[in-house]
């Protein structure tokens, strides 16, 4: 896909797919949160900007370490075991999050989703996943975790 900088970043925009269709900046930012190819970033000019890090995509490692502590999806009261999740980047990897395993959790599809489309919040400290929810779905955006995963 082909997106400028500034619409990667902030979501805003459209990027253009490889055989012509225009998709969402959001939507881009949402495909390239899974994606094992590194876009290209070109500016205003077409120049490229950043041809990406190395390590988007979760080495088995840190893979095996996420499953040790998630046991699963992270989300709150989702019993999804480990296969059927991939590790979510909680500062996400194109704001320069780390793929490291301080900095990405279990989720599974529909609540990877529901993350990026609804916009949760996700802190990790002392190993504990911690979801905030948007304020449409709890204005006092208490702490919540997974019981059946810490």
């Amino acid at each position: 896909m082909t997106i400028d900088w500034d619409a990667l970043r902030t979501g805003l925009g459209a990027a253009v797919l490889d055989y012509g269709q225009l998709i969402s900046a959001g939507d881009a930012r949402r495909l390239a949160c899974d994606c094992k190819l590194i876009p290209v970033v070109l500016g205003s000019d077409s120049e490229p900007l950043d041809v990406g890090r190395a390590m988007r995509t979760v080495p088995l490692g840190i893979r095996r370490a996420l499953i040790a502590r998630d046991r699963g999806c992270s989300y709150p009261g989702c019993d999804r075991p480990p296969g059927l999740c991939a590790a979510h980047h909680v500062r996400h990897w194109i704001d320069l999050g780390e793929t490291k395993v301080g900095n990405c959790c279990l989720l599974c599809p529909a609540h990877h989703q529901q993350v990026h489309l609804q916009g949760w919040d996700i802190t990790i400290t002392g190993g504990r996943v911690e979801f905030r929810p948007p304020t449409i779905i709890d204005p006092d955006r208490r702490p919540l975790t997974n019981p059946l995963r810490h």
